[in-house]
């Protein structure tokens, strides 16, 4: 609903603000306490990750459930927040098991507790599975998960397609998901944005937040060296409105510093004084690998001694020995780096 719409039935309702640079700084604080028990952490969101427990009932001294148990106790106590904790022999499982009793819920599924919760568990709360494909099932008469697991080989490769076979796998014990430790290693486009209280039309914060968002856009698709083709800044109105304009790259670039007259120019166009705005943010896309481009600068093009320049710049830049200033930067704003967290008897999901 938009929030008109929500004061206008519940006039007094409470609405807070969102602070994702804390929430941040909770999830890493929360995924630093899981690594203390175990190394072995796929983060997979900023605040669900699974874990590999394999093995460490006679390190620790502690069954499965008591090291869950010790998990949960500390990123309570520490963190003053609550959290739920599934353990089983896959990675769909646990997380089934970590919806089991929230919040603040510890269940473990051993090998032959899994028809128990499959038979309680509606087919369209199954990982993986969304609304459409549960519709789908239910006009097959499949209306739990133990109904899905029950189903045979042949009657779920004809009708479904491998990624379900997969979730048919994981929830008959069979473990398909290997955890990734890795994390995300390529990206098709990248976001950031900021939803701010209170709302306001002030054009040069306005501005500055939008460029401090595609500066740390840019510096993540650095990361995974990436040249940039498009960004498309935007606005979000207190009544939820959009106002975006995309901005095509003649040639990609990985450095916003290089095509700040256009970034300005496009703030200007989507920028409308009457409005009060409650969010900024931008989308970056059109992504190429740095080392397969051939839209490198020739050697002697006239921009080539100002990108080498900035090249140089940007590291310093990163490690916050220079600043832009209001040109590019919010200097208001603490720079973050966002860490997505992901959580799995040998694997434990915790959410």
């Amino acid at each position: 609903m938009l929030m008109w719409q929500i004061k206008k039935i519940c006039p007094s309702c409470i609405t807070l603000p969102s602070d994702y640079e804390l929430y941040n700084l909770f999830s890493h604080k929360m995924f630093t306490i899981l690594r203390s028990f175990t190394p072995a952490v796929e983060e997979y969101s900023v605040d669900e990750a699974f874990a590999d427990i394999k093995g460490l009932r006679r390190p620790l001294n502690m069954t499965y459930y008591e090291i869950g148990k010790a998990i949960k106790n500390k990123i309570e106590s520490s963190l003053g927040i609550t959290i739920s904790i599934g353990i089983s022999v896959t990675k769909s499982l646990a997380k089934l098991a970590s919806s089991f009793q929230k919040p603040s819920g510890l269940t473990l599924v051993k090998g032959k507790d899994i028809e128990k919760i499959l038979k309680t568990t509606p087919v369209k709360d199954v990982w993986g599975i969304g609304t459409n494909t549960s519709s789908y099932l239910n006009k097959l008469g499949i209306f739990t998960a133990l109904d899905f697991a029950l189903k045979s080989e042949n009657f779920i490769i004809a009708r479904l397609s491998k990624p379900f076979f997969e979730i048919w796998q994981e929830l008959r014990g069979e473990k398909i998901y290997e955890l990734d430790l890795q994390g995300k290693r390529s990206y098709k486009g990248i976001t950031r944005s900021q939803t701010f209280t209170p709302s306001t039309n002030d054009k040069n914060i306005l501005c500055a937040k939008v460029l401090s968002h595609i500066e740390d856009a840019f510096q993540q698709a650095r990361k995974f060296h990436y040249l940039v083709g498009k960004v498309t800044p935007f606005l979000k109105t207190q009544n939820f409105e959009y106002y975006t304009k995309e901005v095509k790259l003649l040639k990609k670039t990985a450095y916003p510093y290089l095509i700040r007259n256009e970034l300005k120019k496009a703030f200007v166009e989507i920028y409308q004084k009457g409005h009060l705005y409650r969010s900024t943010g931008c989308y970056i896309s059109n992504l190429e690998s740095d080392v397969t481009s051939d839209n490198q600068m020739e050697l002697f093009e006239q921009n080539h001694i100002r990108e080498e320049k900035v090249k140089r710049i940007y590291p310093l830049l990163e490690e916050k020995k220079v600043d832009f200033g209001s040109m590019l930067f919010d200097k208001q704003k603490i720079e973050h780096q966002k860490k997505k967290s992901k959580l799995k008897i040998p694997i434990m999901s915790l959410a």
